[in-house]
Formats: structure tokens, sequence, C-alpha cells
């Protein structure tokens, strides 16, 4: 599989290895499916990896992974952690600017005009609760999308970390 017309050209097999990772962690599914698993339950433990290592979506994904050599995994590695980076960087960006540029504004135009709210129909509590409701639907998704992107990059840091452990194995018996 090539890459997509107008891409920087990658490992053909790593980006469709990521692309199927990618809609095994898709957001959709953390916010719809995840809330209604037994998993949840075990999210107020201290052992989150036997959680993860029980997970369907886990056991696929070091499937796909088990495919790719060494090489090809460290370059996953570092393409999932600037991914989670970079989803972190948006979510906590956009987050901060949902509100800290809309607070500053409320309390800016009240200063200088205390009735502006109530003239534009902000007096009654279900238009603001609507755009609150808004506000916090796009900071949920985000940090929704920041969580998935963390997780396949934590699932691809354990893969590397459960090869170095075979590989140290299989030295310490040949030796």
């Amino acid at each position: 599989m090539s890459e997509p017309r107008g891409y920087i050209a990658n490992d053909p097999v790593v980006m469709d290895v990521w692309k199927r990772l990618t809609k095994l962690f898709a957001v959709w599914r953390l916010i719809v499916i995840a809330s209604f698993t037994r998993r949840v339950l075990y999210q107020f433990t201290n052992d989150q990896m036997s959680t993860l290592m029980r997970s369907g979506h886990w056991k696929i994904a070091l499937g796909l992974l088990g495919g790719l050599d060494d090489a090809q995994l460290d370059f996953l590695a570092e393409w999932s952690r600037l991914n989670a980076a970079r989803s972190e960087r948006i979510f906590r960006t956009t987050t901060l600017i949902l509100v800290s540029i809309p607070v500053a504004a409320v309390f800016g135009v009240s200063e200088m005009d205390p009735e502006f709210w109530q003239r534009i129909g902000f007096a009654r509590p279900e238009s603001l609760m609507v755009i609150i409701g808004l506000w916090l639907l796009v900071s949920g998704i985000l940090m929704a999308a920041a969580w998935r992107s963390r997780d396949l990059a934590d699932l691809i840091a354990l893969e590397q970390a459960r090869r170095k452990l075979r590989s140290s194995k299989l030295a310490s018996a040949t030796q």
C-alpha cells in the first residue's frame, strides 16, 4: 500500500499498520464502547497494564505489531510519540483558548457595558448552557483524542520492551 498522493513518503508497511492501529484505537470507541465495559471498573486499581493486556484491541494491535521488524517498530514508536505529543498540545491549547478567551471577554464586556449580555439574550440560562455544553463537548473529544494517541504510544513502547526482554532471554539461553 502506498501513501496517499501529497503525503511525505514513509515505509508503506509501517503506515498500513499505523492506519489499522488508529482504527482500533478510534476516539469514538473510547467514548462509546469503553465507557460501558467491565474494564471501566478496573480504572480504580494501581495495575493498569494487566487491564490493558486483557483488552481485545490491545491483543489485536500487538498482533499487528508482530509483523514489523525492529527498525520498523522503532520508527512507529517515534511516530506515535510525536503524534501523542501533538495531540496533547492541541488538546491543551484548544481547551485553554475555549476557556480563557471567552471568560476574559465576558468579564471585559461586563465591565464596559453591564447590560450587554441581557440585550443579546444571555439573561436566559438556556443560551449559556448551550454554549457551555458545546465547549465541554469539544474539550471532551479533544481529551479523548489525546488519551487515545497516548494509548497508541504506550502500546508500541510495550511491544519494544517485550522484544527487548525476549531477545535478552534468547541471548541468556545461548550462553
